[in-house]
């Protein structure tokens, strides 16, 4: 019989409820965005890249799915996405988006080529 931990009993439910809490908080950026911008190419990309991200986050809480290596691809291919919006759509050249694109890339390269 396996003991029940601290994150077993409550650690669960706390992230899940985090996680709904963050996805209401972009779910209403998102709608305040479109509200103030309009359906602007750059507001419809950026906000179709927080919904992507967001129901990727929520499956895989609420699947368990976030320690699978088609999860990972997915989310570091949302993260390379969510760096050629900025970049292409947006305008923005900061580090940030460099470092989005960059960290996504290497990301999602290790993890189709060095298996765990």
């Amino acid at each position: 019989m396996s003991e029940s931990t601290p994150y077993a009993t409550y650690g669960k439910q706390a992230v899940r409820v985090a996680v709904v809490f963050l996805i209401a908080i972009s779910l209403a950026a998102s709608y305040a965005l479109l509200a103030s911008d309009g359906f602007t190419l750059d507001a419809i990309g950026s906000v179709l890249v927080t919904l992507y991200i967001a129901t990727l986050v929520f499956y895989g809480v609420f699947w368990d799915a976030m320690d699978t290596r088609p999860f990972r691809l997915a989310l570091y291919g949302g993260v390379i996405v969510w760096g050629l919006e900025r970049f292409f759509l947006s305008g923005d050249e900061s580090l940030v988006t460099y470092g989005l694109l960059i960290g996504g890339m290497a990301m999602f390269i290790r993890e189709l080529y060095f298996k765990t």
